[in-house]
């Protein structure tokens, strides 16, 4: 028996949580602050947590699974909810929603796990203040290294990999506006690292949270998994798979089901050498209220 759910089946409440991307700062603490809102610098030591301003996320599929996938065989082992060829990009802030489907069928039954598909062209625009004055370096390499200074840092109109930037923020004495900073290659690195054994998934971009397990496996397309030369993959998407601490339950009675985004605390400030600021993706995590 198929389930059709209407309207609100696919509606992404961003204010929840839907996917929630932690990658290696999984013990890293929301960011304190003194009264005025800035950031405190003993805070970020090595990196503290902000809720980004905006996220943008090219969703390409996202699925519920009765048993537990892996990315060899996720794609006839899972049901389909969002499914698409080109893939749609989606800006989300902690106030916003958005629908990728008005409606979505599904069998239903005991669902353990669920997985979502992502380009790697994943973006985000933030702006902080801190209590003291950082530098946002823009070419460290240039002799001398160009760099900007102040208390006020946004994140660069830019794009490309996270590796080749010490720092995709730019900083000032006075507020500055913030651009969409690109990731192009990938968001959320293995390494090369993943692999099945045993029969489960394994990575070393894992981690868990309050909803459930989270593995992520960069993705030449939607069924290869990457190559690496070196430190060059050829990924150009990323596959999360969470299994569900609790499973999700569809009856033929569910009349909807909600899956949130949590963007909170979703953003890292890091300063990696100590003498440079920087803010990058730091989680996933899928949260699905069924009615």
């Amino acid at each position: 028996m198929l389930k059709t759910f209407k309207n609100s089946f696919f509606t992404i409440l961003c204010s929840v949580s839907f996917l929630f991307f932690y990658t290696i700062n999984l013990e890293a603490a929301s960011c304190s602050r003194n009264a005025n809102g800035e950031i405190l610098d003993a805070s970020i030591a090595p990196d503290c947590t902000v809720t980004p301003d905006e996220v943008h996320f090219p969703i390409y599929k996202f699925g519920l699974c009765e048993e537990i996938p892996t990315y060899q065989n996720y794609l006839t082992a899972c049901e389909f909810l969002y499914d698409s060829v080109a893939g749609e990009t989606v800006a989300i802030t902690a106030s916003s929603n958005f629908q990728l489907a008005e409606s979505a069928t599904i069998v239903p039954g005991i669902y353990e796990a669920a997985v979502v598909l992502v380009g790697n062209t994943i973006g985000v625009r933030h702006s902080e203040v801190f209590d003291v004055d950082w530098d946002g370096v823009e070419d460290p390499d240039s002799v001398p290294a160009i760099d900007s200074t102040g208390k006020y840092c946004s994140t660069r109109l830019d794009s490309g990999s996270e590796d080749d930037f010490n720092s995709n923020l730019d900083c000032a004495d006075d507020p500055l506006q913030a651009g969409l900073f690109s990731e192009t290659v990938g968001a959320y690195h293995t390494g090369g690292a993943c692999s099945i054994v045993g029969g489960s998934v394994v990575s070393n971009l894992s981690f868990t949270t309050n909803s459930g397990s989270t593995t992520v496996c960069g993705m030449l397309d939607e069924d290869t998994l990457e190559t690496y030369v070196g430190q060059d993959t050829d990924a150009t998407r990323q596959l999360i798979t969470q299994i569900f601490t609790t499973e999700v339950t569809i009856s033929p009675d569910t009349a909807s089901l909600d899956i949130a985004f949590k963007v909170t605390d979703m953003l890292a400030i890091e300063n990696p050498a100590g003498n440079y600021i920087q803010a990058y993706l730091d989680g996933v995590e899928v949260a699905i209220e069924v009615d």
